[in-house]
């Protein structure tokens, strides 16, 4: 067991294989966005011994080989305002060494990674934007600390046209709050439109803390209410929606991303019922934003 740190103390840089992906990392404990349904950021936190959300210590960063593939962040986020000189450190450390790298941010992308990522595209698994809702009196009250919808769907425009494969990520998807036929539509509109290759959606899980949290918040009230299934997640059990509810919702997005020429997947971490049923594509990882690029990780782009 770790023992607690004071805020002086420094958090080791771990790179290790989690879940879905081969590689993932997180560069703060914590997260400042302060998402109201993510447990994984304080369980981060608390097993790290962090009181606020606090960068890890890179200075072992030269020591250790560069794994093949790495996934950004499993219990975070890469573009938090804790995180982005981290991120832009390891990124320029382990892009010039091959590895490939996927993203996932509810943040912005500073100009100067930007700028990273697109020399070395073909090496960019796919950056997926978390925009889930367009309301944002909803976004406001779930996910505090995360810039508004609009500024995070930049993004995507940003690196459309710098060649940086790129999608949408819905997650968590809120029953009867998010997933209604017109709010869907409407994303899926967005990332066609932005230059998006794919969407990626989720539909929400909590426990403990996340939970109670979910339950005090009236917004959600009809989605926490879909709540009633003790499931599988990679990792342990969490409380989420049905499976007829969310394959109902998923076959929805689906025939939405399809009809505009886009990929679908879902989260196969919190989708583990879903695992070779062959109705969807399902891994955290975004091998195909490579695949429709006909790119392969082999160097910087020229």
């Amino acid at each position: 067991m770790n023992a607690r740190r004071s805020d002086r103390s420094a958090i080791p840089l771990e790179i290790q294989p989690r879940y879905c992906v081969d590689w993932a990392t997180d560069l703060t404990a914590g997260c400042s966005f302060a998402c109201i349904y993510c447990p994984f950021a304080e369980i981060n936190a608390r097993r790290l011994g962090a009181k606020r959300p606090t960068a890890v210590d890179l200075s072992s960063l030269g020591e250790r080989p560069a794994p093949p593939t790495l996934f950004l962040s499993a219990a975070s986020d890469a573009f938090a305002p804790q995180a982005t000189a981290n991120t832009h450190r390891l990124l320029g450390h382990l892009l010039p060494r091959g590895t490939v790298v996927g993203i996932v941010t509810k943040g912005v992308i500073p100009d100067e990674t930007l700028a990273l990522l697109a020399s070395y595209r073909d090496r960019i698994e796919g950056v997926a934007v978390g925009v889930t809702s367009l309301d944002d009196e909803r976004n406001a009250r779930l996910e505090p600390g995360c810039p508004p919808a609009a500024v995070r769907l930049k993004n995507i425009d940003r690196l459309a046209a710098r060649g940086v494969a790129v999608g949408l990520r819905l997650d968590p998807l809120m029953p009867d709050v998010d997933d209604g036929p017109d709010a869907l539509e409407r994303l899926a509109d967005e990332a066609a439109r932005r230059g998006a290759l794919g969407i990626t959606a989720s539909y929400v899980i909590a426990w403990g803390r996340s939970l109670r949290r979910l339950r005090r918040e009236p917004l959600v009230a009809r989605a926490v209410d879909w709540m009633t299934e003790r499931m599988a997640v990679e990792g342990g059990i969490a409380w989420g929606v049905p499976l007829r509810r969310r394959r109902e919702g998923y076959a929805r997005l689906a025939a939405l991303t399809q009809a505009r020429g886009l990929k679908f997947n879902i989260c196969g971490c919190k989708n583990v019922d879903l695992h070779g049923s062959g109705a969807f594509a399902t891994s955290c990882r975004n091998t195909w934003f490579l695949a429709e690029r006909r790119l392969s990780p082999t160097g910087p782009a020229c």
